[in-house]
């Protein structure tokens, strides 16, 4: 399968509004103001109304058609008719907005283009794709639009037509070189292999007959394994026009999440595409590793709460002078560390990314260059290169810095102390024990440190155990090895001699049910393939833990009114303390001073008032007015992120409405400084931004439609703050 280079500015926009208004991170850089008008809101109306039919796809019409305008009369399905309007209005509507946008990175595209064009030669990839698919060789050309924004996760996706496959599109911007010319092989893998579904050869088809069975984990097992298969035959084929690539399964994450099943698949696949084995051999290969055990241990992700209780019950026990414990702590110990570290490196990597619209010329000129460097594309990707060029020390103390003073914003007050204890464990200055004791303990913004890739629901628990020296409570959640020799312990009987694993058997990868370190608690008896009980239970989903940045204190208000002088008027404010106390006090503290913050401008910890001198820097008629933002481009912030109070009923419907503004949307934590008064009803707004007060004054009132109306900048000259704490 090849492809053809095409470009639409109508796709363009799609995907960039599509990202823009639902799957744009917080950290990075803000498109179209927030918050959005109704007109271009009206976009994410319409792609609901499609989501259903077209699922994961973009209709091919949306490419085809030359305008926004002429979306609508290219969609033939009459399902997406309704739909297709409201997003063509809104895409009018954001088009002077941000097509010169989308225009400055058109030399972006000719380079990854070209990029492109010198990895992926169809002589070269096209027989050895085919091949390993197990699908005959094909002359079918796919059109491939590299875009500059495209919605994240993944980046990538497909173009269809009633079904068909027509084209794919992926983010230049985000992915690039060698790891664009992998994202790209493996679009095209998934494409060929959906089109030849009816050749018995074909590789999902082959392990559909090898692997039967119809149970939620049989099914998800054949999935999983597809996926990595087609991952590591992508990384494998750009490998071999780049021996340094480091293949997008291991820097995006697919070996980290099912290290299990990765490894099966590593040890019989990765010979076969090395040319040292058949694919028919490889296949049978992991088969019958396969069916050692359940599905579902392959499936399921590792439980870093087991892997806490081995090592502690393990110390405990040593502790206590039991020498087997000793011995099987220290054998096991080099390869945990291992485990840890390379978790922890790549979730650094993928932290790093936060700084993407941080100004680089507010930091010293090594971390600028290093920050300037991991924002080249993904910052996974960017992250071991730059470690390998500048050494893990260097790079780490640069990620310190990075996260203690500018990327304190976006949870780097936690990422510092990781970070650092990482880089004092790699130049050797902290002991095996000691890193994995603070692996397991410290915790970044949203919990454990381990939450990228495990399930760490348990975690807390064991934890808690632990400081409590529960015993009983980490041996519940041990795996099965450890929680014998606890009990021989605690009998005080010699644990009986069992074959000792070889020291590749105590990594994540390749331990078996009930082995120290394998990373699950269950008896090994649950995994037998023909007995597991739950074979046939919904695949166990993790869910990953969102901390609201809930500040430790409150101060509460019976009232607060806050009067905002402006060069057009004064503006006062009846703020809720009762709906919204935690903004209310965050608000008032900024306006008197008397919560801290840092200047945007510089950097560097703030004086006095914050909204004094400040601007109102967006002003949209008959809709809103939006301030507090130091540096008046719509990015700034007060250094910090606060609490978002969106509470029950309505807010939004009644004009003159203050709010906080958030930079991605509900659940996005990206409230800080900026607040916005609504100049008209806005119900569209409502459960997306936490209301805290209202303009009553009627004169008031007409000022803010005359700043909503005024062409230059309005500014707050200085702000009167009336509040009585509540006693």
């Amino acid at each position: 399968m090849r492809i053809n280079h095409a470009r639409s500015a109508t796709l363009d926009l799609f995907l960039v509004m599509q990202r823009e208004l639902h799957d744009r991170f917080s950290f990075e850089t803000m498109l179209l103001p927030r918050p959005p008008v109704p007109a271009v809101a009206a976009f994410w109306d319409g792609f609901e109304s499609w989501a259903p039919i077209v699922r994961n796809n973009v209709p091919a019409a949306v490419a085809a058609a030359p305008d926004p305008a002429k979306l609508v009369d290219l969609i033939d399905d009459a399902r997406l008719a309704a739909g297709a309007e409201l997003i063509a209005t809104s895409m009018a509507a954001a088009e002077p907005t941000l097509m010169p946008i989308i225009a400055r990175h058109d030399a972006l595209r000719e380079r990854a283009a070209a990029a492109l064009d010198e990895l992926l030669l169809p002589d070269q990839y096209l027989a050895p794709l085919c091949e390993a698919l197990g699908t005959p060789p094909t002359t079918r050309t796919l059109d491939l639009h590299l875009v500059p924004f495209a919605p994240h996760t993944p980046s990538v996706g497909y173009l269809a037509d009633n079904g068909a496959l027509t084209g794919l599109y992926v983010d230049c911007n985000r992915f690039r070189g060698t790891t664009m010319a992998d994202s790209v092989l493996t679009l095209l893998a998934w494409a060929h292999l959906i089109e030849t579904r009816d050749d018995p050869a074909n590789l999902s088809v082959e392990l559909a007959r090898r692997l039967p069975g119809s149970a939620p984990y049989q099914r998800r097992l054949r999935v999983l394994l597809t996926k990595i298969l087609v991952e590591m035959l992508a990384g494998n084929l750009v490998r071999a026009v780049r021996p340094d690539h480091r293949p997008c399964f291991d820097v995006l994450g697919s070996q980290w999440r099912y290290p299990r099943l990765f490894a099966i698949a590593q040890r019989h696949w990765t010979r076969y595409l090395r040319g040292d084995l058949g694919r028919a051999e490889a296949m049978t290969g992991m088969v019958d590793d396969l069916a050692a055990y359940s599905p579902r241990w392959f499936v399921d992700h590792i439980d870093p709460s087991s892997l806490a209780a081995d090592f502690y019950l393990l110390e405990w026990m040593a502790a206590a002078g039991n020498r087997e414990a000793e011995v099987r702590l220290a054998r096991w110990l080099p390869q945990l560390c291992a485990d840890l570290a390379g978790h922890l490196d790549i979730a650094i990597g993928s932290e790093l990314g936060h700084f993407s619209r941080m100004p680089l010329d507010l930091c010293a000129p090594p971390l600028a260059e290093f920050l300037g460097g991991i924002g080249t594309g993904d910052s996974r990707v960017a992250w071991p290169g730059l470690r390998a060029e500048l050494g893990h020390a260097t790079a780490l103390e640069l990620a310190r810095q990075a996260f203690a003073g500018p990327g304190v914003e976006f949870g780097g007050m936690a990422w510092h102390p990781i970070t650092e204890m990482v880089g004092r464990y790699v130049t050797g200055a902290l002991p095996d024990r000691v890193f994995v004791d603070q692996c397991f303990t410290l915790e970044h913004n949203n919990g454990s440190v381990f939450d990228k890739f495990y399930d760490v629901q348990d975690m807390p628990t064991v934890l808690d155990a632990q400081a409590r020296t529960d015993v009983e409570t980490l041996a519940s959640h041990a795996s099965t090895a450890v929680r014998k020799l606890f009990r021989h312990h605690q009998a005080q009987i010699p644990a009986p001699a069992e074959e000792s694993p070889n020291w590749f058997e105590l990594s994540l990868r390749q331990a078996r049910p009930g082995m120290l370190g394998c990373g699950n608690r269950a008896e090994p008896a649950e995994f037998d393939p023909m007995r597991d009980p739950l074979l046939r239970s919904p695949v166990n989903v993790r869910r990953m833990r969102v901390r609201a940045p809930i500040p430790s204190t409150l101060t509460t208000y019976r009232s607060a009114r806050v009067v905002l002088h402006t060069t057009l008027g004064d503006i006062e404010l009846d703020l809720w303390p009762d709906r919204a106390p935690y903004t209310v006090d965050n608000f008032v503290g900024l306006a008197t001073g008397s919560r801290e913050w840092s200047d945007p401008q510089t950097g560097k910890p703030g004086e006095g008032g914050f909204y004094d001198g400040t601007t109102f820097h967006r002003r949209v008629p008959d809709f809103v007015i939006t301030g507090g933002d130091r540096r008046g481009t719509g990015e700034g912030s007060a250094g910090y992120r606060w609490f978002e109070e969106i509470g029950p009923g309505p807010v939004f419907d009644q004009p003159f409405r203050v709010a906080m503004l958030n930079r991605a949307g509900p659940g996005s934590g990206s409230t800080g400084s900026q607040f916005f008064v609504t100049a008209a009803p806005a119900p569209h707004l409502e459960g997306s931004y936490a209301g805290f007060g209202e303009v009553v004054s009627e004169t008031c009132r007409q000022i803010v439609l005359r700043i909503a109306e005024s062409p230059d900048l309005v500014v707050i000259e200085s702000v009167t703050v009336t509040a009585t704490p509540t006693t």
